[in-house]
């Protein structure tokens, strides 16, 4: 389905953006890895950047040459890392990124963006996210938010409804050329899945895993990125998929049972 494409990968060394870098490989595309991590037995070429600064995607950026047919950002921090990376990474590093590469990505082609299911009340922030990714200066922005404990103390949260946002207004900005959506998974096992107990709640992360039976399989998201990326998905544009197993449809049809 893939065949004869150049796709760029971010996080492409474990978890969700190692099992989408390899089914995009295994459809026939020719994957370009990025990671700040080194990937074992990559198939495709591979990029070993720091996407937390300008300079180290402006680097990452420059590796990525010719015409290339679709962008899916997976790389991402944890919530258990300091604020400031969190929010570098998952935000801005993304943004920029995408920035760089949306001029070369043929018409037709696609970004992609990994999304959380925990992000789910974003457009209730709408503005203040808007005021934080359309930030030009990264130091300014994270120093404005130094001392709102809200986004402080929920960074990966934040970080993920400013994802929501950014798909949204990417996908206006490139109307009938390149389409632009979201994934949201919930619990997936990937190596950060300890972190995510630690950030959410090992109770509410266990609790919802035992809800549904498992947690996702990283392939399980990948599947998902995979159809927003092929000629099915032609006209799902600035969309968000929640891929959680039907885990906020059964907390939210709860909610509606009568008491007792």
């Amino acid at each position: 389905m893939f065949a004869g494409q150049r796709i760029v990968v971010t996080g492409a060394a474990s978890g969700i953006g190692a099992a989408t870098a390899a089914a995009f490989t295994a459809a026939g595309a020719e994957v370009i890895g990025i990671d700040r991590n080194p990937a074992e037995d990559f198939s495709g070429e591979f990029i070993q950047a720091d996407l937390s600064s300008p300079q180290g995607v402006a680097d990452a950026a420059a590796q990525v040459s010719g015409t290339i047919h679709g962008l899916a950002n997976i790389a991402g921090v944890p919530g258990t890392a300091p604020f400031e990376l969190v929010l570098a990474v998952n935000v801005f590093g993304l943004r920029e990124l995408t920035k760089a590469l949306l001029p070369r990505i043929a018409d037709g082609g696609f970004v992609t963006n990994l999304a959380s299911s925990v992000a789910a009340g974003w457009a209730e922030r709408r503005s203040q996210l808007f005021a934080f990714v359309s930030a030009a200066d990264w130091d300014g922005a994270l120093a404005g938010v130094h001392q709102d404990a809200e986004v402080t103390g929920n960074s990966y949260r934040f970080s993920k409804e400013a994802v929501r946002l950014l798909t949204e207004l990417q996908a206006s900005e490139n109307l009938g050329r390149v389409r632009v959506n979201s994934v949201s998974p919930g619990p997936v096992e990937t190596p950060i899945l300890a972190d995510f107990k630690k950030d959410h709640g090992v109770d509410k992360v266990e609790g919802a895993v035992t809800l549904l039976g498992r947690a996702a399989s990283a392939r399980d998201i990948a599947n998902v990125i995979m159809f927003l990326a092929s000629p099915q998905a032609g006209w799902v544009n600035g969309t968000d998929i929640r891929v959680d197993g039907g885990l906020a449809a059964h907390r939210g049809s709860a909610q509606l049972q009568p008491a007792g």
